[in-house]
């Protein structure tokens, strides 16, 4: 901003006696280099501003228009005394993150939006020029990521007086990129966390302002880790709004050397393959629970595993059988044999229309135990 208390213009110096520098040096805790931060502007000391903040901060949020982790995020901004929302910005009409399909109770966050009388931006992409132009009326003090699907490019990162910060469900820098959830319970994770970023060019690799940690048990599914790390991350976000409010943004680099990265699960990561010990058969379910399924062929069709548990011996419908092998009956409903146990079915979805290419692999069917297995779906299926 100019000493007027007009922003300079775009292509105005941002150095010396004329504006503020994008780079600046930042403390971080004893133990710890200091750091130039790009995409941070520094302190202003003229009245009304402090670190380039006016008070109430001004925010934009970015988010998916579906997203179950973005809608509650923007109705606590809202409440926030120390943040105006001065917009939001969500993904084109009828553009929908795959994480919430097919899910119950779905948002809507334009509506929400709208609701509260801020501008809804959609561009179909963030980085086109009007986009850019419609956020820089805004005059965002700052950008914040909440489960938002582009990538931004250096113009938009460059844009807010302040920062772009991230809300990434993970414990940075582990699980970084996508799906976060799928990975964690696919992995048996038990130490798990929330972080919040300065964005920078590359993905989730900016310096972290804050994390929380959290512990799970490693036999949740991906919904309830989601569930969990969503909740998390909302006390995150109350813990580092007042330092929006203040312009204090130390942050704290990643530690590259122990940096995971991944993207969205491919179809192949979601086939279960009955060879496999029930162990890790269920470590699919879990990955894939609530939605889409753990993938399963049956005569052409394609069938999504929902739920199921490990049968014990004494519960099993018979003795181990050859992997694949389907057994039912009206004390056990559908089970299938693995390497080394029986899975109980307890929540599954049957698509008979669906063609399923050569890499799913079919179910070895037993007659003898399930008769009517087709009449068995129907019945059973969700």
């Amino acid at each position: 901003m100019s000493s007027t208390g007009r922003r300079a213009p775009r292509g105005a110096s941002r150095s010396g006696d004329h504006g503020y520098p994008r780079t600046r040096e930042v403390a971080c805790p004893a133990g710890l280099r200091r750091v130039r931060l790009s995409y941070l502007g520094v302190q202003d000391r003229r009245p009304g501003l402090v670190g380039q903040v006016t008070r109430p901060a001004r925010v934009v949020l970015l988010s998916e228009a579906n997203s179950k982790f973005g809608a509650p995020l923007l109705a606590d901004l809202l409440a926030h005394p120390d943040v105006e929302v001065v917009g939001l910005l969500t993904r084109s009409p009828g553009v929908l993150c795959s994480y919430y399909l097919d899910e119950p109770d779905p948002v809507d966050l334009a509506e929400q939006g709208a609701r509260a009388r801020i501008p809804v931006l959609r561009p179909k992409n963030v980085n086109d020029p009007e986009a850019i132009t419609a956020l820089n009326a805004l005059e965002p003090d700052y950008l914040l990521i909440a489960n938002f699907q582009q990538i931004l490019r250096e113009p938009v990162l460059a844009l807010p007086r302040r920062a772009v910060i991230n809300f990434h469900p993970s414990p940075l820098p582990r699980y970084a990129g996508l799906a976060p959830f799928f990975w964690m319970a696919l992995n048996e994770e038990k130490d798990a966390g929330v972080t919040a970023l300065i964005t920078t060019p590359g993905v989730d690799e900016g310096p972290v302002l804050a994390q929380r940690p959290v512990r799970l048990n490693g036999t949740e599914t991906s919904g309830e880790i989601r569930d969990r790390l969503f909740t998390e991350s909302r006390s995150l976000l109350h813990d580092v709004v007042p330092r929006l409010a203040t312009g204090e943004l130390t942050a704290v680099p990643q530690d590259t050397r122990q940096r995971s990265y991944f993207s969205n699960p491919r179809p192949e990561d979601t086939v279960i393959d009955w060879s496999w010990t029930a162990d890790r058969v269920m470590r699919v379910v879990r990955a894939c629970a609530p939605q889409p399924g753990a993938l399963i062929a049956m005569n052409g069709g394609e069938i999504r595993i929902h739920d199921a548990r490990i049968l014990s011996e004494a519960r099993a419908p018979a003795p181990v059988a050859a992997p694949g092998t389907v057994g039912s009956d009206a004390r056990h409903g559908l089970a299938i044999s693995c390497a080394d146990a029986w899975i109980e079915v307890v929540s599954l979805s049957w698509h008979p229309e669906t063609v399923l290419t050569g890499h799913h692999q079919g179910l070895r069917v037993d007659h003898h135990l399930s008769p009517d297995l087709a009449g068995l779906l129907a019945s059973r299926g969700e």
